[in-house]
């Protein structure tokens, strides 16, 4: 067999690229369900629980000191899952010099961002606004981020799910600010929560499919 035999054709080397590239997708795509389920979760249940504590259902309240830390707790337990199996994801990949920037820059907005809605939201008090007010700014303001940080994420990486879900995140936040509360914590549970439970089964199937296609493609 000679080196004309075994070079392989354009035809052969975009299929192989492709089938490269769905690898390399379906790698780093398979965590973002779970990522997405645990903080559908985190919103889902949390704001629940502040609508509870803040007299939402008739003939039950649970206590404020029971809703703040279960809240805070499925944040951070969403956040600590998100680290974990981003980090996994990258394992064994090798981004170039632009995407790591970007990568690192994204990655500290978050934080950078949520310190500065805090920070704005006890100005505010600290200018007048009565501190009540602030069960109303926190929600619609960190939503808000959110969705702005998500889109910049969708667009980053070209991930579509998380444009749109971007750009629900910023309706839900401007809804829930105009619902008299304890709604508002409702239209966050569900519009927000729900929202993310309804893009994690999304990618779910979409990962299958994925790693399905893969998969035939090695195969033939």
């Amino acid at each position: 067999m000679n080196d004309h035999d075994t070079t392989p054709t354009p035809a052969e080397m975009l299929a192989l690229l492709q089938n490269q590239q769905r690898s390399v997708e379906g790698k780093l795509g398979r965590f973002v369900p779970a990522i997405l389920f645990g903080w559908g979760v985190a919103w889902l249940v949390g704001f629940l629980a502040l609508w509870l504590a803040d007299g939402g259902a008739a003939g039950f309240v649970l206590p404020f000191a029971v809703a703040a830390p279960l809240f805070a707790g499925l944040l951070l337990g969403a956040g600590v899952l998100s680290t974990v199996l981003g980090i996994r994801s990258g394992r064994g990949l090798r981004p170039s010099k632009e995407s790591a920037f970007a990568g690192i820059v994204y990655g500290n907005l978050w934080w950078v961002g949520s310190l500065g809605v805090v920070v704005i939201g006890q100005a505010l008090v600290a200018r007048g606004m009565p501190a009540d007010l602030l069960r109303v700014y926190y929600p619609s303001a960190f939503i808000l981020f959110y969705g702005v940080m998500y889109v910049a994420a969708g667009l980053l990486w070209r991930a579509l799910p998380m444009v749109l879900l971007g750009a629900w995140s910023i309706v839900v936040a401007a809804v829930a600010v105009l619902a008299p509360p304890p709604a508002h914590y409702l239209v966050c549970a569900i519009g927000g929560g729900g929202a993310f439970l309804l893009v994690a089964a999304w990618t779910q199937w979409w990962s299958r499919r994925a790693r399905r296609g893969v998969a035939e493609a090695a195969d033939g």
